[in-house]
């Protein structure tokens, strides 16, 4: 395979490589000129030709020739094609300057350059401008028609378009000039469109008003030649003069003499190609270009310029056909050089393919020698793997069978313990604390009790030998019956719990005992999971042939990786924390699957979850009577409900315990066994533990090490790192003796292990010896502050006074408070609500803080510690006594001579006498 992929990656870099080849061969042009001509006569046939010789020496340009045939709407259409096109630089000869401005100015907006000649525009929407001097011409034009009539006659005019700005201006030059020869008249002007039909009716028409007429001047030679005409039909011969000079045209008709004389307009359609390039390549460049105007033809130079033009052309065709063939063999070069390359790409080609190929055989001929061997490897493990499938099965069987046989030999002592618990819980001569203790032994026998018919139950199904009592029954009545016994304990946990049924035939025969296990493993699910101030739903109905029931809750839903393995045996969502065995749901499935029936599950985190169970509607042949009887109200919230407690008062005496578990029975059994010393505050888990500690600062920390949100280890941790509480001892309570648990709980800071199931009495004993321990601590340091000398900031020496303070988090506290007192010792309002501020805590946490550490309370602690700097003072100054007793910050000499005496025996005097 990889050999595969190596060579199609070569194969194509080849004919990549091949393509590049090819496609360098071909000429690329760089620039696009259009062309817009605003119309298809002799003169701009020349300009074209120009143009299309002076683009042959620029290989890095093409352009493209439009004509509007004299048409406003078809140039705008040519501009717009040309703008639409991606071409670089578009060049006009406007048809009317008032309808072909507005299309140009927007082109040149949208940042194509735009180049105008002949013909002008209104305004200066353009890149650059080039042509003649029309207005020049038009003068040029009366001079030389007042030389042929010698500065006297009649003259009649035919103008090109109107609103052309050639043709404006040629008039407007020629009516100046002639104003300055007064014996020369213009007798008419009219329009004659530049078109060879239109001047020759309109001549005709002024001859027969005007027949005298000496000159006939016409702004073009299509409009002379058709006046000449026009004048011969009516045997009239006035000089005509015309404009453009057109070798086809305008010199022929001089040569012929069917008009006396024609102005050369010049077109220079090689200098628009040059300005637009210098344009489009950033070089300089007129925007404005005035084209010279040259003398007039005439019969003394007619000859002469059309044989110019005629050897003009003759080039410009030779240049052409010279392109063609040098175009021609560029061609031939580069099919032939890129002939050349993919021959040899495909040479090389060739060569690297029979390379892989010879390459490929080789290596899969090893290939199948090492696949042979591996598949002989894989039988002989595929072997093995069945031997030890088989050895897996025949174990799970006896393991099975194992707990099988362990059920079966628990049901007789659990039903020997589970009769006297059950007569001693309803008994009425025993205290509440005793009754609470058999309430949770009679919950958890039950419990117990559940577990072993499942796991039995289980175990028959697996083997095919759980039966199937079908009985014909009103599924509704049942249902409900059996949803409403869970009333009170949702009442108890603060969860609604709707029950809908619909209002339709649900009669249908089932096995009621395994349908109510049913119903009671995802009612109970449900409860168990869902939130004070949640919500329960049962829901019961049919769809066709078929009878449906659901239980819905807005718990904390079930991800969808474990959505396709809830009802696996033994599967449980929580590994870390489970809160049951594991096979609930399964036997759920299989007691639905013995009634032919569906189960299934959908679920969105954070929103809750919804169990659905689709039963077929099926009858008996007799009708047989319920085999068994009604719901046990009892019984289930005696399983299910909380175990109720007598509320206690907190009396200050007593030391304070924190239980953290999240078993609620746990936590009011242990209530029960050690309220009668200690006040007893419960958390049900690590989170709510360190939130509680903080609050109460206990005595002493019983935490279990597996709990959910927050387990004990990190609950220990975090309680050892906290100022306030880092001197609390912490229990652990476990279900596991492994060492490395131990190692990672006293890593964690505790204090001790008890393994579950523990007795009360150990558990009472290690209590009372981690808080005497506590104890002596206390004495200890209370002890270290009757010294008379020393530093107050430190612990007295000695292995046993190492032991005050077990923590850096606890030195650094004391010696923060004794910064504090120290550095306001002299001032008689500090109280214990200012110091606590001012260390982060509140006053009950301080007060139990440093009651904890040193045996006295604040106030107790800071009076001590003025009494010893005042002894320091009295013994080693000569100060007054009542300067040291306003020093230390007591209020009055009197007070503080009561405590110095109620703490050493004596008064300052006395002691000052004594020395």
């Amino acid at each position: 395979m990889k050999t595969r992929l190596t060579l199609i990656y070569i194969i194509g870099i080849i004919l990549t490589a091949g393509l590049i080849l090819v496609s360098c061969g071909e000429e690329k042009k760089e620039y696009r000129i259009g062309v817009s001509q605003c119309s298809n006569d002799d003169w701009r046939n020349k300009m074209n030709e120009e143009i299309e010789r002076e683009i042959l020496v620029h290989p890095e340009a093409s352009v493209e020739i439009r004509s509007a045939e004299d048409s406003n709407a078809k140039q705008i259409a040519d501009i717009r094609y040309f703008a639409n096109n991606g071409f670089d630089i578009i060049i006009v000869a406007p048809n009317e300057a008032d309808a072909i401005t507005p299309v140009i100015d927007s082109v040149y907006r949208s940042g194509i350059p735009v180049v105008v000649f002949d013909r002008n525009v209104n305004g200066h929407s353009y890149t650059a401008f080039q042509g003649a001097d029309n207005e020049k011409i038009g003068v040029l034009a009366a001079r030389y028609a007042s030389n042929l009539m010698r500065g006297k006659g009649s003259v009649l005019e035919l103008s090109g378009l109107k609103g052309s700005t050639p043709a404006i201006s040629r008039h407007e030059g020629f009516r100046k000039e002639l104003e300055s020869h007064p014996g020369i008249k213009i007798e008419a002007s009219a329009y004659g469109n530049w078109k060879y039909e239109d001047a020759l009716h309109l001549t005709d028409s002024l001859l027969s008003v005007y027949p005298d007429v000496d000159c006939i001047y016409a702004h073009n030679d299509r409009m002379a030649v058709a006046a000449s005409d026009a004048a011969r039909r009516r045997k009239l011969d006035p000089y005509i003069i015309g404009i453009d000079a057109a070798p086809e045209i305008g010199m022929k008709a001089v040569r012929d003499s069917v008009i006396d004389a024609t102005f050369l307009y010049p077109t220079e359609g090689h200098r628009l190609i040059k300005t637009a390039l210098a344009i489009l390549k950033g070089e300089p460049y007129d925007s404005v270009a005035k084209l010279p105007i040259p003398s007039a033809v005439d019969l003394s130079n007619a000859d002469i310029l059309l044989i110019q033009n005629e050897s003009l052309k003759e080039e410009t065709s030779k240049m052409k056909s010279l392109k063609s063939e040098i175009n021609q063999y560029w061609d031939r070069h580069s099919a032939q050089t890129t002939l050349f390359y993919v021959s040899i790409a495909f040479v090389v080609m060739l060569c690297v393919l029979l390379f892989f190929i010879l390459r490929a055989f080789w290596l899969r001929k090893g290939y199948q020698e090492t696949l042979l061997r591996k598949n002989e490897q894989l039988a002989s493990q595929h072997e093995e793997q069945k031997r030890l499938n088989t050895r897996l099965e025949e174990a799970t069987r006896s393991k099975l069978m194992f707990f099988t046989n362990v059920s079966h030999d628990l049901r007789t002592p659990l039903t020997l313990i589970a009769e006297p618990v059950e007569q001693l819980a309803g008994a009425g001569n025993l205290t509440p604390s005793q009754k609470t203790l058999m309430h949770i032994a009679d919950k958890n026998v039950r419990i117990l009790k559940r577990l072993l018919n499942q796991i039995l139950d289980f175990r028959a199904y697996e083997n095919g030998k759980l039966d199937v009592n079908l009985v014909e029954t009103d599924f509704g009545a049942l249902a409900k019956d059996w949803v409403e016994a869970f009333s009170n304990v949702a009442r108890s946990r603060d969860i609604k719990l709707d029950i809908k049924i619909e209002d339709a035939d649900l009669r249908l025969a089932v096995d009621e005992e395994k349908i109510e296990r049913v119903v009671y493993n995802l009612m109970s699910n449900a409860l168990k999971y869902t939130p004070a101030n949640g919500s329960v739903c049962f829901s019961c109905g049919r769809e066709g042939d078929k009878i449906f029931f659901s239980v819905c809750d807005n718990g904390p839903g079930i991800k969808e990786e474990d959505r396709k393995r809830i009802f696996d045996r033994f599967f449980q969502v929580d590994r870390v924390h489970p809160k049951g065995s594991g096979i609930g749901l399964s036997l759920t499935k299989a007691f639905v699957e013995l009634h032919g029936g569906e189960i299934n599950v959908e679920s969105e985190v954070g929103k809750g979850s919804e169990f659905k169970v689709i039963l077929p509607v099926v009858h008996v042949g007799v009708d047989t009577e319920s085999s068994v009887a009604g719901t046990d109200h009892a019984a289930i919230e005696a399983e299910l409900a909380d175990v109720e407690t007598q509320e206690r008062e907190f009396s200050e005496d007593k030391p304070v315990i924190l239980v953290i578990d999240d078993n609620e029975d746990i936590r009011v059994m242990l209530e029960e066994l050690l309220s009668d010393k200690y006040n007893v505050v419960g958390a049900s888990n690590g989170r709510e533990g360190i939130r509680y500690a903080t609050r109460y600062v206990p005595d002493l920390v019983v935490c279990d090490v597996m709990m959910p949100v927050m387990d004990g280890l990190e609950c220990c941790r975090n309680i050892k790192e906290e100022i306030s509480t880092s001197h609390i001892p912490v229990l652990m309570l476990t279900a596991c003796s492994m060492d490395e648990q131990k190692v990672a709980g006293y890593e964690s800071g505790a204090d001790g292990y008890i393994s579950k199931p523990f007795n009360s009495a150990v558990l009472r004993s290690r209590i009372e010896n981690l808080l005497e321990n506590r104890r002596r601590i206390k004495n200890i340091w209370g002890a270290s502050h009757d010294r008379s000398e020393g530093d107050l900031s430190k612990p007295a020496n000695g292995s046993a006074e190492r032991r005050i303070v077990s923590t850096d988090v606890e030195n650094e506290f004391y010696a923060r408070f004794l910064k504090l007192v120290e550095s306001r010792m002299g001032d008689a309002d500090m109280n214990v609500d200012q110091l606590a501020s001012e260390m982060g805590l509140g006053r009950s946490q301080l007060y139990r803080k440093i009651k904890a550490l040193t045996n006295y309370s604040p106030v107790e602690l800071i009076r001590n510690l003025r009494l010893k700097r005042a002894r320091h003072l009295l013994t080693t100054t000569d100060r007054s006594i009542s300067e040291i007793a306003y020093e230390v910050g007591f209020s009055t000499p009197a007070y503080f001579s009561k405590c110095y005496r109620e703490a050493y025996g004596e008064t300052p005097t006395e002691l000052r006498s004594r020395l």
